[in-house]
């Protein structure tokens, strides 16, 4: 009622007042209050009836909405339990008809809250309808999928986690039939470590079946989880776990399994214990043979023999290497290469599937079709018994470094040689050059360990990976670890894969893309896992016997010796009978040019001078001079142990280079050799003056005529800064590979057995030809026996002359003078007082005529006390100086002129003239 209905009447009633002054007109006031209140009592009961009718309507829909809800989240229950029944109900159906039926690689992974799919449309107006909203969304105790194709990995204790994961891989084996299952990628080395994995060795789900390979793992806590597992569960006791769904690539559309996302974290786990599933795989495996399926029919031999194989023969590179569930294994380099990797720890057979697999290439081939390269760093043992087949054009090992290095070098020339061959015959590969080129198949044993010694090989096997297919050449690459060793562009040429046994899993799947060759047994050598283009297949590969092989040798056709891909090494001993007739006698050796396959002469000519020799002792130094002072062009001369000699034949040279005719005398090759002990035996002083004078000969020597060539050991001392002015160095044996590397050579062209003659020389191996026994067979080559001769100086001096003689031991001197019948009255002893009437030195210095010849000796000291007296003498009369050194000299003389040594034990001495110059001498009686 509205206000106006209620004023009205009180309005009118007290306008009849006015008028009428009646108090009965005030009563009509009264209506309006009553009236509005009669009507809103009546209004009020009215509406009630009309709401109470409403909210009845409204809760019996909500109720047949409920129902529904619920029959679609029961239907939807019902589609996920038969999609993934759970393990308990899996293990109840062994024996019944929905065994194997299954469409999906699902699991259960418990009971808990999914997302149903149901979605009320609407604006929820309240609570009860919001509610019913978030009910219809959520589907309680219902199976949470998982799809164990995109990695399920399980966290939490090891022994409860292990229980949880049987049961999940007892729903995915019952559910799928053989054939549609691969192995599972199982990531728990110490389950298997303990055997707790091996109940699936006995399912009938035939190992490296081309089906679906589920990935699951064991792991303490989610932290340690790799990458590559959509689905995480930590379980937290026995009746609780936690799932983590991670959203998985864009690619490819939506994953299977994922259309019920989990609502609630907590699911509640199915357990299944070791016996259990143990017993589920015999029962399967029962079951699967009754009804002629999988590997329960057949099972792989331990041990194939060679001799049982078929050959496989044709055009390509077919081989027969073992068994399979199948039949025999046979795999061909050229379609499904064109290179293959091999792995496998020691002991799991490796060795004999890599000669197994080269005795399957050459079976019924010539080794015009096919010729064979192997390369053993693990000693050369293993490729020992195949080294009699005719197609083997080496066996390489890592016994000789130096061996190893030139033939593997020798593999870029083949390819050059290879490429060019195809160009002349107008092709570009090798099946169209109609068997002008044979295959050629190299075999690695122990790569990683050969990459290890020659780091720079791992570009040059990346090269031959790339271009080899066209050119015919093939890798077998074997080794115990290849991840991290391989080169990615090396791998990536390599789609044929055989892993034998592994130790992890990821060495597994890093070759065969599965674990399923880090779960083979190492009771069974020869057991691996082959992989062609992604493609798995167990395989027991074939022993081969010494008997199997002399058989292929014998019923191999006769052909020509296969052409190898790089020459012999250089021999020990070279002869000019072994060098081509086209040799000049200016050749000293050859040069071993692996990169080239071929060798090449060495020539020597004086012009390539100064040149140094360095090694060890009896490494050659001594022949190589001899052999280049007999191929030399100009006369030759060849210093020896001798120091004087040494001293004087150097002296004479270095003054030769310093007369500016000596351009016009013949040409001198001067061959110096051990040079370092002779600093050693002329001593510290001496050493460094002649080796002052040995770099002005290698410095200005072959402009002046003179072509030195030097031999030491080692560059030591003041030699150092002489030798290091030689044009060339010829690097013999060194005493170690320190001082091989020091002195320049390449470290891969060390070689402790190197013989004589053998070593480097302008970064080339080379051998010098061995010399002829005797160095008097040499045409133009002279050596002296010592140096210059020494001056013979009388005892007793000739009527009218005098001697003076300085000694340490000036009464020895006297001794022999008197013995040699001196007379008194001509001895001058200046270490005695004079007698009365004898002659002094300053009587003889007054009379400028002697009447008889006279000697005067004295010490060094004696002499220093009358220097003046010795200076005066010095000049006019002959000086000797006897059993003294060279700073006895020098001190005397007053000159910094070094004298030439001398020889030990000779009793000889140094001479001085008046003009100052000092040559050797030896005092005689006569």
């Amino acid at each position: 009622m509205s206000w106006a209905a209620f004023i009205t009447p009180v309005v009118m009633a007290g306008a009849l007042w006015l008028m009428t002054r009646s108090p009965y007109s005030l009563a009509f006031a009264a209506l309006g209050p009553v009236g509005a209140v009669l009507s809103l009592v009546e209004g009020r009961r009215g509406g009630g009836r009309e709401r109470r009718a409403a909210f009845a309507e409204r809760a019996e829909e909500l109720d047949r909405l409920r129902e529904r809800i619920a029959g679609a989240h029961d239907r939807l229950r019902r589609e996920l339990l038969r999609r993934a029944r759970g393990a308990a109900a899996a293990i109840d159906g062994l024996d019944g008809p929905v065994l194997w039926k299954g469409e999906e690689t699902v699991v259960s992974l418990g009971r808990g809250s999914v997302a149903s799919g149901l979605v009320i449309s609407g604006d929820a107006r309240d609570t009860d309808e919001l509610e019913l909203q978030r009910a219809a969304a959520r589907l309680d105790d219902a199976p949470v999928l998982a799809d164990p194709v995109e990695g399920v990995a399980v966290c939490g204790p090891g022994v409860l986690a292990r229980a949880y994961l049987r049961g999940l891989l007892v729903q995915l084996y019952t559910a799928l039939p053989p054939g549609r299952l691969a192995p599972p990628d199982l990531a728990d080395a110490a389950g298997r470590a303990r055997g707790e994995w091996d109940w699936l060795d006995r399912l009938p789900h035939q190992v490296g079946a081309a089906g679906i390979g589920p990935r699951l793992g064991v792991f303490a806590e989610a932290r340690l989880v790799p990458p590559g597992f959509r689905t995480v569960v930590t379980l937290a006791s026995p009746l609780a776990a936690i799932v983590e769904h991670y959203p998985g690539p864009k690619a490819g559309g939506a994953a299977r399994g994922r259309d019920h996302e989990p609502l609630e974290a907590s699911v509640v786990p199915e357990l299944v214990s070791l016996s259990e599933a143990a017993r589920i795989a015999a029962a399967l495996a029962v079951r699967a043979a009754g009804l002629g399926l999988g590997a329960a029919t057949r099972s792989l031999p331990g041990e194939v023999a060679f001799g049982d194989l078929p050959a496989a023969g044709g055009p390509r590179l077919a081989a027969s290497i073992g068994r399979t569930l199948h039949g025999v294994a046979e795999i061909d380099l050229v379609s499904d290469g064109p290179h293959a990797v091999v792995a496998g720890v020691t002991g799991s057979g490796k060795s004999e599937l890599l000669v197994t697999w080269v005795a399957g290439i050459v079976s019924g081939r010539t080794s015009d079709e096919v010729v064979v390269l192997l390369v053993d760093f693990k000693g050369g043992t293993a490729f020992r018994p195949l080294a009699a087949l005719p197609h083997v054009v080496g066996v390489v090992t890592d016994l000789a470094h130096g061996e190893a290095a030139r033939a593997l070098s020798s593999l870029s020339a083949e390819l050059r040689r290879r490429e060019a061959e195809l160009a002349r015959l107008g092709v570009r590969d090798v099946a169209d050059a109609r068997g002008a080129l044979p295959r050629l198949v190299i075999v690695v044993d122990e790569f990683a360990a050969m990459i290890d010694a020659f780091p720079d090989f791992g570009p040059l096997f990346a090269d031959i990976a790339a271009r080899g297919r066209a050119l015919g050449i093939h890798l077998i690459l074997a080794t115990q670890r290849p991840a991290g060793v391989m080169r990615d562009a090396l791998v990536a040429n390599c789609p044929l894969r055989l892993s034998l046994r592994v130790q992890s899993d990821a060495d597994s799947r890093w070759v065969v893309g599965t674990d399923a060759a880090s779960r083979l047994s190492a009771a069974t050598p020869g057991r691996c896992i082959l992989s062609i283009d992604g493609a798995t297949t167990e395989v027991q590969v074939a022993r081969t016997a010494a008997a199997d092989l002399a058989g292929l040798a014998a019923a191999t056709p006769p052909a020509a010796p296969p052409r190898r891909p790089w020459l012999d090494p250089l021999p020990e001993v070279l002869t000019r009978a072994d060098l081509s007739a086209r040799a000049t006698p200016q050749v000293v050796g050859v040069a071993d040019l692996p990169e080239q396959q071929r060798r090449a002469m060495l020539e020597f000519q004086p012009e390539q001078a100064p040149l140094v020799v360095l090694g060890a002792a009896r490494s050659g130094k001594s022949s190589l001079l001899r052999l280049l002072a007999d191929a030399s062009t100009v006369e030759s001369v060849i210093v020896g142990a001798d120091r004087e000699q040494a001293w004087d034949a150097v002296e004479a040279a270095a003054e030769r280079c310093e007369d500016p005719e000596a351009r016009a005398e013949p040409g001198l090759l001067l061959a110096v050799d051990d040079a370092d002990a002779l600093c050693a035996r002329l001593g510290d002083e001496y050493a460094v003056v002649w080796c002052d004078r040995l770099a002005r000969v290698l410095r200005d020597g072959p402009a002046a005529g003179v072509y030195p060539v030097v031999a030491a050991q080692r560059q030591t001392g003041p030699l150092r800064g002489a030798l290091g002015l030689a044009r060339e160095t010829v690097l013999l044996r060194q005493q170690s590979k320190q001082d091989h590397v020091l002195a320049g050579a390449a470290a891969e062209l060390w070689d402790e057995g190197m013989p004589a003659g053998g070593g480097v020389w302008r970064g080339r191996r080379v051998q010098f030809l061995a010399p002829p026994p005797h160095l008097e067979t040499f045409a133009g080559v002279r050596a002296s026996a010592g140096g210059e001769p020494p001056s013979p100086v009388q005892l007793v001096p000739p009527q009218g002359s005098a001697t003076v003689v300085v000694s340490r031991s000036p009464a020895r001197i006297v001794a022999r003078a008197r013995a040699a019948g001196l007379p008194p009255e001509s001895l001058v002893d200046l270490t005695r007082p004079a007698e009365p009437g004898a002659l002094t030195p300053e009587a003889l210095l007054a009379d400028g005529h002697l009447p008889v010849g006279v000697l005067l000796v004295g010490d060094p000291e004696a002499w220093m006390g009358r220097w003046s007296l010795f200076a005066t003498l010095k000049s006019r009369h002959t000086v000797v100086f006897s059993g003294c050194d060279a700073a006895d000299v020098r001190a005397l003389t007053r000159s910094r002129v070094l004298p030439p040594p001398l020889a030990p034990g000779t009793g000889s001495g140094w001479l001085v003239l008046t003009d100052g110059r000092m040559r050797r001498c030896v005092l005689t009686a006569a």
